[in-house]
């Protein structure tokens, strides 16, 4: 085949949305076919493997990377794209979600039913917007740097044990919103309060309460918890949410808030913007997760893309 003329390069992830994905990628393979569409697709089977196939397609001139799964396989098509500093001129992305949470598409409006999803696929618009790159470890010992890509949002802290929670089994048995509420408040019950420094744009900043830190392009959290803010897809900044603890009762009772959007009310919620920020190591909480899953270890330095990726939307 001319490599000009490829135009659509699936890469889809079986096992999301707890395994029951696959018969969704299996229809979208079809419907492809009946439209006649030129493309080809790749099935996941193993970790990181997403990230692999990504920057093999933008080696090979793909013009649309489509994601086929979660936030998570949003993620690592993007972080394939960037991978090689070499490509020109990078793949558009395109996202037919099948996973658990769409909180990218919500963000971005991009429909979740897969037959308007793939017509947004093959009619909607080119979009510049911005993504967050982020440097960490994959071991806590500090051995092994990782330039990954993100779509979301980076947490530290609280997120992270939410986040091995939800994916293990909570989600599983109980759904998206109950699976992922219960997994905040059994992490809560058994959370300490950490110490952590930031730096934001070169400012430092000290925490001695902190629960969670979210940094990140996408107000919607997770699983229907988002925060109302100033943020925009293509603005050139990050928002900076340090949550800490005034007392335990008081997180607890503004948890719905998270819900309602209005969290920053509580007093302990604090929402800065910038650029570029530096995270230290926390010996209590170093783990790293970011757009769903648990990526690796602190120190971490995170910094936002301007307008660096093209994806179709609406």
């Amino acid at each position: 085949m001319n490599m000009s003329q490829n135009k659509y390069f699936l890469i889809i992830n079986p096992a999301a949305h707890s395994g029951k994905a696959k018969k969704e990628g299996e229809k979208i393979i079809s419907l492809l076919e009946k439209k006649k569409i030129n493309f080809d697709f790749r099935w996941t089977r193993q970790p990181r493997q997403t990230i692999d196939f990504a920057a093999c397609a933008a080696r090979e001139n793909w013009e649309t990377v489509v994601a086929v799964g979660g936030d998570g396989t949003i993620c690592e098509v993007i972080s394939g794209l960037f991978r090689n500093s070499e490509v020109g001129k990078k793949p558009k992305l395109g996202v037919l979600h099948i996973g658990t949470s769409p909180d990218f598409n919500k963000y971005h409006q991009i429909p979740i039913n897969i037959e308007a999803a793939i017509e947004v696929l093959l009619k909607g618009k080119t979009k510049s917007t911005d993504i967050g790159k982020i440097t960490y470890f994959s071991h806590p010992d500090g051995k092994n740097e990782i330039t990954s890509y993100f779509a979301s949002n980076v947490n530290i802290g609280l997120g992270p044990q939410i986040a091995r929670k939800a994916n293990s089994r909570y989600r599983k048995y109980l759904g998206d919103f109950l699976g992922t509420l219960g997994s905040v408040l059994v992490s809560l019950a058994d959370f300490k309060k950490t110490k952590l420094n930031i730096t934001i744009d070169g400012k430092q900043i000290s925490f001695n309460q902190l629960v969670n830190l979210t940094v990140g392009k996408d107000p919607y959290l997770a699983s229907g918890m988002r925060i109302l803010n100033r943020i925009r897809p293509d603005d050139g900044k990050l928002y900076i949410l340090s949550i800490e603890q005034t007392s335990r009762l008081a997180l607890l009772n503004n948890i719905p808030k998270l819900y309602r959007g209005n969290f920053l009310d509580y007093k302990g919620a604090k929402i800065d913007y910038g650029r570029k920020i530096e995270i230290g190591y926390s010996p209590q909480y170093p783990e790293i997760e970011f757009d769903g899953d648990l990526r690796g270890y602190l120190p971490a330095k995170i910094e936002v893309m301007p307008k660096a990726l093209e994806m179709i939307v609406p």
